[in-house]
């Protein structure tokens, strides 16, 4: 399930019931009862493991009672009669929050993917792209440096690049086009990030030198000429 913002223990509860087919749940039943409503679900439906992704959103203030809350339902579903497997996906802050509670932290993996980099990854997402396109009925016509345009407008992330694939493919199908170009990342890119022409990185010739608004701390990997690093496997 996703995590809509803003999430509070009972919102994540109720939404929780809908994903395991109970629509409606009287306003004056308590949290603790929707939780136990929760977990008797989860053991009825025999499920195993429960994904939450944007899982940041349930987080508020480190130190905040309803934080702590969280830190107490993830704990319950981990234990008891019934106990599941938690996966919880999103930001980089939802690292550092599940450092607060010791116990929570011992029980989770951490799984950080690495960034995409330039003449590494180009294959894979070249894969990606062409394979997306294939599946909306579309030919592929893209260079060797659309590539590249794509991880670094993607952040070097590869959920972030894969979902700007997604859109430029919408927006070839919506053009009516029979073949995925960079003009069709250009309009979703422009589109996406609100930006000028002068500031979208599949319209301008020196797109390395713009800096994105919400880049990422670490520094983007270099460019690196092609079959100058072998293609490895992404993490």
């Amino acid at each position: 399930m996703k995590v809509e913002s803003p999430a509070t223990l009972r919102s994540l509860g109720v939404d929780m019931l809908k994903k395991l087919g109970i629509d409606r749940v009287a306003d004056r039943t308590k949290v603790y009862e929707v939780w136990d409503m929760v977990r008797r679900r989860l053991r009825i439906l025999g499920i195993t493991l429960v994904w939450i992704d944007e899982a940041q959103d349930m987080f508020k203030e480190t130190l905040a009672a309803e934080t702590q809350s969280m830190f107490k339902m993830l704990k319950g579903l981990m234990q008891g009669d019934h106990p599941v497997v938690v996966v919880l996906s999103g930001t980089d802050r939802l690292g550092e929050i599940t450092k607060v509670d010791a116990q929570v932290n011992r029980r989770f993996s951490k799984i950080r993917p690495s960034a995409l980099e330039f003449g590494v990854h180009n294959e894979a997402i070249e894969t990606f792209t062409r394979g997306f396109a294939k599946k909306a009925g579309l030919d592929m016509d893209l260079s060797g440096e659309t590539i590249n345009r794509i991880i670094r407008a993607g952040r070097h992330r590869f959920g972030r690049s894969i979902e700007l694939i997604l859109m430029a493919v919408e927006c070839a199908l919506r053009d009516g086009a029979d073949t995925l170009r960079i003009e069709h990342f250009e309009l979703a890119f422009g589109i996406h990030e609100g930006c000028e022409i002068t500031a979208n990185i599949f319209a301008v010739t020196d797109w390395t030198a713009l800096v994105l608004d919400d880049d990422e701390a670490e520094p983007a990997a270099p460019v690196k000429k092609k079959g100058a690093t072998r293609a490895r496997k992404m993490g």
